[in-house]
């Protein structure tokens, strides 16, 4: 898991309130009673959800094409061709120039995001909402 993702779910837990089983009343009596669903989610449910929202993005990825051409040059190579002539390095650099993605930077970004709106428009116990102060 990422170091953002922690990050993001160390904050939904402080603003859930989760760690402070000692209030008891109101508003804070459902959330103790939806705990063990909301911890459920943070930690078991959201990072799966996300993962399949990004493998759309899978054929693009960075990383991988990188993988598949060094793999490509090694071969040429193995074969005593100049890597550079063939078809397939050709197209591999051409999709890494036009269409790569870095789902993992992506990923961090999404997280980035997600934190600073939780903090931001409920910061100070959730007395500031989205336009309000």
């Amino acid at each position: 898991m990422s170091q953002k993702y922690e990050k993001l779910k160390t904050l939904l837990k402080e603003l859930f309130q989760l760690d402070q089983p000692d209030l008891d009343f109101g508003l804070y009596r459902i959330m103790h009673a939806k705990a063990a669903e909301v911890t459920q989610f943070l930690d078991k449910d959201l990072l799966p959800q996300v993962k399949e929202a990004f493998s759309l993005y899978k054929t693009a990825d960075k990383a991988e094409l990188q993988k598949e051409l060094a793999k490509a040059v090694e071969a040429a190579q193995g074969l005593g061709v100049d890597p550079e002539s063939t078809q397939k390095v050709k197209d591999l650099r051409a999709k890494i120039a036009s269409e790569a993605v870095d789902l993992a930077g992506l990923e961090n970004e999404v997280y980035d995001h997600l934190y600073s709106f939780f903090r931001r428009y409920y910061s100070d116990g959730g007395h500031r909402a989205a336009g309000r102060q």
